[in-house]
Order: structure tokens, then C-alpha cells, then sequence
């Protein structure tokens, strides 16, 4: 189990919240931490109910810890200036969602939990930052014998059909060609699992 903390991006999160499939998240981590924009945006009005629902159950349960930011705090101004692409080798400006997710990893030697390489792999890198990303937990949980892979790849496929973005068309695919490179340029660690 994952004891450091965890900042879990939306599109990370609402993979396991929209086929409610949470129970490997709860067997692999301690806690998952979300920031307040990745609050808002699991809870805006275009969210399905049911990722709505779910989260609501796993804060409740304290599973997962909402963090917020106040504007005088270190985390605000590294978030700050990520998100206004300030702290970009290419200025490019990023999600809040993904930009308050970095800056709270930064400062509390945490890992970033998202799958959306393109804005956050910059700073990952940049911060020597672990990285997870949904991929890369279900191939822990396998490896870990928490799930075989025939559940993986049926995890996986009830995510495409809700239209989840994954990079390959089955968990086995991913797993058999992706994992290990994964791994290698994304964890920074071999002690994260």
C-alpha cells in the first residue's frame, strides 16, 4: 500500500469512479487527495451522476481528502505559475486541475496521479515527480496479484465504453508492450509500490 500521498487528477480518478470500480484504488492507497479545482471539475454539470455519486461515498468514507489552497501558501504561488505556463520550457499554460495537482505533489514530495501526459509529464520530469496514471495502477494491482488479468482487461474495456481515454485497446496490449517502459520513465522509484 501507498503511504505517500497521492494528488489525483480528474481524468485519473474518473476512470475508476465511472464504472465504480474503486475497491483496487482503496486496496493500493492509504488515502487519495484532490485538489479543489479537480473538486470542481468531478462536480461541475456536465459530470455524469455517477462519478458524482461514487465520490461522494469515498469522501464520506474518508477515503479521499479534498485539499484546498490558500492564497498566501507556497502551493498556491508554484500553481500559480504552472498553470499560467510560467514554469513551462515551452510557456505552455495547463489545466488547474493538472496545474494544482503538480504544485501540491511538489511541495509535499508527493506523487501526481493523472493520465494527461501532455501537461503534466513536463513537470513530472522537471520535479522528479513519480507519476501514476490508471495504465500504470492496473498493471500494479496485477502485478501485485490484487486482480488477474482477465479483470484488468475487463476493467479496461468498461473504461473505453464510457469513453475514457486509454492508449491501447486492451489492458493485455498495454501491459505486454507499454508497462514496463512505463514503469521505468514514470515512477522515478522503484519503492512506490
Amino acid at each position: 500500500m501507498i503511504n505517500k500521498p497521492v494528488f489525483y487528477d480528474t481524468d485519473c480518478l474518473a476512470c475508476f469512479l465511472i464504472i465504480g470500480e474503486c475497491s483496487i484504488l482503496i486496496q493500493m492507497f492509504s488515502k487519495i487527495i484532490i485538489t479543489e479545482p479537480v473538486h470542481r471539475e468531478l462536480f461541475n454539470e456536465s459530470t455524469p451522476p455517477i462519478i458524482k455519486n461514487n465520490l461522494r461515498v469515498l469522501i464520506g468514507r474518508g477515503f479521499v481528502e479534498v485539499k484546498e489552497m490558500s492564497i498566501l501558501s507556497s502551493v498556491y504561488h508554484c500553481y500559480s505559475y504552472i498553470e499560467q505556463g510560467l514554469r513551462s520550457d515551452n510557456d505552455t499554460r495547463i489545466g488547474k486541475g493538472e496545474a494544482s495537482v503538480i504544485a501540491f505533489a511538489k511541495e509535499n514530495d508527493g506523487i501526481v496521479a493523472s493520465n494527461n501526459l501532455f501537461d503534466v509529464k513536463e513537470y513530472t520530469d522537471k520535479y522528479n515527480l513519480s507519476l501514476i496514471t490508471t495504465p500504470l495502477i492496473l498493471g500494479k494491482a496485477v502485478e501485485n496479484k490484487l486482480i488477474d488479468e482477465t479483470k484488468a482487461n475487463s476493467l479496461w474495456s468498461k473504461m473505453l465504453d464510457r469513453n475514457m481515454y486509454l492508449p491501447d485497446d486492451s489492458f493485455s496490449e498495454y501491459y505486454s508492450n507499454n508497462y514496463e517502459d512505463d514503469c521505468d520513465d514514470f515512477l522515478k522509484s522503484n519503492n512506490i509500490f
